[in-house]
């Protein structure tokens, strides 16, 4: 595949390479990074990108420091590491423009909503691959849940999001329940008011309903964090072995876990 860009840069040639049933076009000199990577991820909004830059920066590059010493099959100085958002504007383009910087493979699973967005009464907002991408595959909308599908994170982060952010959420919890991925942590940032709207009253809900007996350590999975440094805390632990995490560690009662000073000193 010849990738053309925007006029700014050489074109540069792409490989189509498989990850289990689906598969992205890959520059030629980053095929032995995308065959064995870690695949961490961003979800989020198209229309804002937030305040999380920063924070996210501070996360990835505590990733890379621990990777140093890290002996977890998923983390380790061989392994290399990749970043994989929707490809679009906002706080996609946000993971990807840090994940560029810091060396990790950024990737896009970007969906052509251009054809829908002109149609009449739409109100799907037209999104355009950002630059920060470098290896990518793109969808017809029609293919959105098969798309959604294929990401294939290890690690996703939700930054703030809208609809498609609470199904990508949802899709990520729905795929933990049923035990189609390991149960690794989700890490959510922004404030504990936000997710107890997002995602908590949900939990309760349901609870109080019994429709999610037996499932309850669900709530156990989503950190919900305001720092690069809480967040890599989390994944420190995990690394470690140490987090409670999964069916045999306790439920929470917010349906998340809050990562705050008390979080740190008891679980220190």
């Amino acid at each position: 595949h010849l990738e053309l860009g925007d006029g700014t840069a050489p074109p540069q040639l792409l490989m189509f390479m498989r990850r289990g049933d689906s598969g992205l076009f890959v520059p030629l000199d980053r095929r032995e990074e995308f065959a064995n990577a870690t695949f961490f991820g961003v979800y989020g909004s198209n229309l804002v990108e937030g305040d999380f830059e920063g924070e996210l920066r501070k996360l990835l590059q505590g990733v890379l420091e621990v990777r140093k010493t890290a002996k977890h099959p998923l983390l380790h100085p061989d392994r290399p590491l990749a970043l994989v958002t929707g490809g679009g504007p906002g706080a996609m383009e946000v993971g990807n423009r840090v994940a560029k910087q810091l060396g990790f493979l950024s990737c896009g699973m970007f969906v052509d909503f251009g054809s829908l967005s002109r149609k009449p009464g739409s109100n799907i907002n037209e999104q355009k691959k950002n630059p920060y991408v470098e290896a990518y595959m793109s969808y017809r909308p029609e293919k959105l849940v098969e798309r959604q599908s294929e990401f294939g994170l290890d690690f996703p982060i939700f930054l703030t999001g809208g609809v498609g952010t609470d199904f990508e959420y949802a899709l990520e919890e729905v795929r933990r329940k049923v035990g189609t991925v390991p149960i690794h942590p989700m890490i959510l940032f922004g404030t504990e008011e936000h997710f107890m709207n997002k995602i908590g009253r949900r939990f309760l809900e349901n609870r109080q309903c019994g429709t999610i007996k037996g499932s309850e350590w669900l709530s156990n999975v989503p950190y919900v964090v305001k720092s690069g440094a809480e967040a890599l805390e989390v994944y420190r632990r995990f690394f470690a072995g140490t987090l409670a995490i999964g069916g045999k560690a306790p439920a929470n009662d917010r349906g998340f876990v809050l990562v705050d000073d008390a979080w740190l000193a008891a679980s220190s």
